[in-house]
């Protein structure tokens, strides 16, 4: 009878990524979080072993190697910018921060020409506000009120300021005035832990090739 060969397994590799979160309180894992499209996955193993060798004859031979220490690493690339993952990149969380609508005068900023600046960022809001309107500058003894376009610009969807650098505006502080919208948008807190604890699954579906 002929020798026989096992079948060549080969595979195209695809599936679903998924991060299961251990609660670091009960440690216990929490819901698994779909990371979404991710390219490539890479793990590496490296061991560290003491070596051996005989003195008792005239040549020195290796007569054992005891593993030491293993390391397991992995890497992923994951192209999925969604604000779920990039709270797991800071090690942290996501949030809902709502806006009310409210009236803002006399806020003062320290600028510089040629700069730009967040509205309403203070250190318990340091993103600032979104959605303004009714923006006006004025020096910081209120007398003398700029000209948008002029001495400065505004981008009102993110609240942002931008002193012009051929304005009239001087470094110093200005006094703002402005209205912001009531809204809400997804927030990212990078967290206390140096790391986060998990399982990672991933659920295949290969283009050719057996699913594990």
């Amino acid at each position: 009878m002929a020798i026989t060969h096992a079948k060549n397994e080969y595979v195209i590799s695809r599936g679903r990524v998924y991060f299961e979160a251990i609660n670091t309180a009960t440690d216990e894992k929490q819901d698994a979080i779909y990371m979404g499209n991710c390219p490539a996955f890479t793990v590496s193993i490296e061991t560290e072993k003491a070596e051996h060798y005989s003195s008792e004859t005239g040549l020195r031979e290796k007569d054992a190697s005891v593993v030491l220490e293993v390391r397991r690493s992995g890497s992923i690339t994951c192209d999925n910018m969604s604000a779920t993952n990039v709270a797991l990149f800071l090690s942290g969380s996501t949030c809902l921060v709502e806006q009310a609508a409210e009236s803002v005068t006399g806020e003062v900023l320290a600028v510089l020409p040629g700069r730009y600046f967040q509205l309403g960022a203070k250190p318990a809001n340091p993103v600032g506000v979104r959605k303004v309107s009714n923006v006006v500058v004025k020096s910081s003894d209120g007398a003398t009120e700029y000209a948008a376009g002029t001495d400065y610009n505004v981008d009102a969807e993110r609240g942002r300021l931008q002193i012009l650098a051929d304005g009239a505006i001087a470094a110093g502080d200005v006094q703002v005035d402005y209205e912001t919208a009531a809204c809400t948008w997804t927030g990212i807190r990078s967290g206390a832990s140096g790391e986060l604890r998990g399982s990672l699954r991933v659920v295949s579906d290969n283009a050719t090739g057996e699913n594990r």
